[in-house]
């Protein structure tokens, strides 16, 4: 009896941890080239990188690297299907809603849940000031093959 519970606790163990080896051969890495605009005025845009991380389930983590700063921006947001949604900067400033085509460039809508009053550079990686202008916000983060970095 002892043996068969050993064997049973064994081969849990060990389907327990082949699900896990799955699931991180299953996370895939992009990286992106990103501009921001006003939809309407188009002014700006802002531009800069993501590199993102999209985990099973439908979790996606990542970095968002303005222009000519050496920054890095956490990213929070989801997956289902072609539909994607971003929460960038510290408690999710930049909203960015959007759907990933074919090709798989990312195209969509952004807005801030909290505006700034820096016209140039943003506070804490939200890229435009919605207080000005319309705030109505597209957003364009094409594929390239390299991250970020030095």
């Amino acid at each position: 009896m002892k043996r068969i519970l050993s064997l049973a606790i064994a081969a849990a163990l060990s389907l327990g941890i082949g699900a896990g080896i799955a699931r991180a051969e299953a996370q895939t890495t992009a990286h992106f080239d990103i501009a921001v605009w006003n939809t309407i005025t188009h002014a700006y845009p802002v531009t800069g990188s993501m590199d993102l991380v999209y985990h099973p389930g439908g979790v996606v983590t990542g970095y968002y690297h303005p222009a000519n700063l050496p920054s890095f921006i956490p990213i929070q947001g989801g997956r289902s299907g072609e539909s994607i949604w971003l929460s960038i900067g510290i408690r999710g400033i930049w909203h960015l809603n959007g759907h990933v085509e074919r090709n798989g460039k990312i195209v969509g809508s952004a807005y801030s849940t909290m505006p700034t009053r820096d016209r140039n550079i943003q506070k804490f990686g939200a890229p435009v000031d919605l207080s000005s202008s319309t705030g109505f916000y597209s957003f364009v983060a094409t594929p390239k093959s390299t991250s970020y970095g030095p």
